[in-house]
């Protein structure tokens, strides 16, 4: 996907390429914003598909990856682990993981 390339090229390049962490972060904002969705009646989180402009209120397991991929942007945000937006993403990231545990 392309957001996990965006956080691990910035990481990878010694975090000397602002474009990349700045690619992550609004393909980030934009799945918060867009994508991210909570489950009826458990409250499970997961991440929906938009096909066409509509919601398509299912996650592929393939999608249990972005767990990893926000806390490791989260413990390397330019802002401060301690930020608004990394506590966010860890929080996301446990939520995620854990809708993915539930699925096995």
């Amino acid at each position: 996907s392309a957001y996990e390339y965006f956080l691990k090229v910035w990481l990878q390049g010694g975090k000397k390429e602002h474009k990349y962490r700045q690619m992550y972060d609004k393909s980030i904002q934009g799945m918060h914003d867009h994508l991210l969705q909570r489950s009826e009646p458990n409250g499970l989180t997961y991440i929906a598909d938009r096909n066409n402009g509509k919601l398509d209120h299912k996650m592929d397991h393939l999608v249990c990856f972005m767990g990893g991929l926000l806390a490791l942007g989260a413990y390397h945000d330019p802002l401060g682990v301690d930020s608004d937006r990394a506590k966010r993403d860890l929080r996301t990231a446990r939520e995620l993981t854990y809708t993915c545990y539930q699925m096995y």
